[in-house]
């Protein structure tokens, strides 16, 4: 008997051929100039040819002044787009949609002395960020538009806000960030303006057709807790409304949750899914199972999305159709740094694998 993750899911304008989600994350194998590499490439074809449906990239960047890593790859001028034709036709040849995630750093930007946010702000390392004039938004929405555009003519199969994990988008939203006054800031409606105009600007680019998806925060560290459970109601229905494809749900704190724990967010998605049952909804956070993948579907959930369990093992979803227990991932987030100390290597059991493999060469070479 197949399991519920094995079936088909039918969006508004595509099909996944499961409900397994490669969830963006960074991973550190693009070059400095912003392309993807060889390992990029072969990282996607192995995830496709291993149960993942549909991938997401890495969070891409559409504004030169909102680079969040040196090694993100780039979609901000005309010369990026065609590296993603390439990743997305060897996805989509293992029957998979390839589905780039585009992202503005804000704050978070790298390379940039000239540092904005939704409003003025002290930083870290005695650096300040300005408020971004209106003038300034609208720019940004239209660099999301343009990497939309350039996406859609590399025949990907749609595009990522990446309106989580205190990029821009997500700061614009959470009123733990956003204290303007003008018309993006204040109600839930102004805060969510930037992402709505920008979704608005794609379909206009793109035609209604070309599917535009979210990665969204399901919680706030903002002291009214309450309230953003009501936004979020209100931003699942808006998006409902204006046509978006699927929201991912993930959080501001899976990073520091026990290490023991799983589906952080559950709770609160199948709440939310509840109140806006039309909506198609993904969930990303301590997935470390095929009885938690399965959970997650029972709960009403329509996808499952995985991170790191699919860092640590790429093969992950094969693994646990055959009867895996669970995954090897132990959640200790040092996939988050590893590879700066360890180029090409992005988990502490990879790392481990390599540093055996390399006492055993050096106790060969001793021993000839």
């Amino acid at each position: 008997m197949s399991n519920r993750i094995e079936t088909p899911l039918d969006l508004l304008h595509i099909q996944l051929k499961n409900r397994v989600i490669r969830s963006a994350v960074h991973s550190f194998l693009p070059s400095k100039d912003g392309y993807m590499t060889d390992a990029e490439y072969a990282m996607y074809e192995q995830l496709a040819r291993n149960g993942v449906g549909t991938i997401i990239t890495g969070h891409c960047c559409v504004d030169e002044l909102g680079r969040a890593n040196p090694e993100q790859v780039n979609i901000y001028a005309d010369c990026f787009t065609e590296q993603f034709r390439r990743a997305a036709s060897t996805v989509q040849a293992e029957g998979a949609k390839f589905i780039p995630q585009i992202s503005h750093a804000g704050p978070r930007a790298i390379d940039n002395d000239d540092l904005v946010d939704v409003v003025a702000r002290p930083l870290k390392k005695e650096r300040e960020a300005r408020a971004l004039t209106v003038a300034e938004i609208i720019h940004i929405e239209q660099c999301f538009i343009d990497a939309a555009k350039r996406l859609q003519s590399a025949g990907v199969d749609g595009v990522q806000l990446h309106a989580a994990h205190s990029y821009l988008l997500s700061r614009f939203i959470d009123p733990t960030f956003n204290q303007r006054t003008d018309e993006y800031g204040g109600s839930v409606s102004n805060r969510f303006r930037i992402v709505e105009e920008i979704i608005g600007g794609i379909k206009k680019a793109c035609g209604d057709d070309f599917p535009v998806l979210i990665k969204i925060n399901i919680d706030t560290k903002h002291e009214d807790a309450a309230a953003y459970h009501e936004d979020m109601v209100w931003i699942l229905r808006r998006c409902q409304e204006l046509g978006v494809e699927l929201v991912e749900l993930s959080g501001v704190d899976f990073i520091n949750q026990p290490k023991t724990a799983t589906l952080y967010y559950l709770e609160e998605a199948a709440r939310l899914k509840a109140l806006v049952p039309e909506l198609p909804i993904s969930l990303v956070g301590g997935v470390r199972s095929l009885a938690d993948m399965e959970a997650i579907l029972a709960a009403g959930i329509d996808a499952v999305s995985l991170g790191r369990a699919l860092i640590a093992e790429p093969d992950f979803v094969t693994k646990s159709l055959a009867g895996a227990e669970k995954s090897i991932c132990v959640s200790c987030s040092r996939c988050f740094v590893l590879p700066n100390l360890h180029p090409g290597i992005r988990c502490v059991w990879a790392w481990k694998a390599e540093k055996a493999r390399q006492k055993v060469q050096k106790m060969q070479k001793s021993a000839e």
